[in-house]
């Protein structure tokens, strides 16, 4: 009777050593299926979260003259007035000739202008006509790209504030383009 009994452990034990080898095989193909299922999930969510711009709304203004400012340094650049206060010298501004669906960047530029050591630009007097204006400060690996309209004859008491910060995946802060008439 002896020899019964430790043979009925026995085939316990394998009883349950094959239940957790099974359990292991069911754990691991959940596993797998999980991260396949969330690594697909993520390639969806990063075209979600990025913001977009409306395509084909222009500021307008009479010139293209003021200064570039903008700021990614952490925490700190999700507050507008400090963004604002940090220029970007050397900042160069290349306006294109506007045209939809292009590629602008292939197309020769009208005008380049590198901003000073305060942030200031003035492309001078440009044609009434739609713009595409793009903004790369290298030294501070910003970059921007904004749609403009010249209007009407050149206002001297005219100029812009263009905040080149990166903008927060809510879509607030940086991007902004403001026009002030003094």
């Amino acid at each position: 009777m002896a020899f019964k009994r430790s043979n009925s452990r026995e085939q316990v034990q394998t009883v349950s050593v094959v239940r957790y080898a099974r359990a292991d095989g069911m754990n691991r193909r959940m596993m797998s299926a999980t991260a396949v299922i969330v690594f697909i999930l993520t390639l969806g969510v990063l075209r979600i979260l990025a913001c977009s711009w409306a395509i084909g709304f222009f500021y307008q203004v009479t010139s293209l003259r003021g200064t570039v400012v903008g700021s990614k340094f952490p925490v700190l650049h999700s507050f507008r007035w400090f963004r604002q206060s940090v220029v970007r010298p050397q900042a160069k501004l290349i306006l294109y000739d506007y045209c939809w669906p292009c590629d602008v960047r292939s197309l020769a530029p009208v005008k380049t202008v590198l901003t000073d050591n305060d942030g200031k630009f003035d492309f001078g007097i440009l044609k009434p006509s739609h713009y595409y204006l793009g903004i790369d400060d290298e030294k501070g690996s910003l970059s921007d790209e904004f749609e403009v309209e010249i209007k009407g004859p050149p206002n001297s008491k005219e100029s812009e504030t263009i905040d080149i910060s990166p903008v927060s995946p809510d879509c607030k802060g940086g991007h902004e383009f403001i026009v002030r008439a003094n």
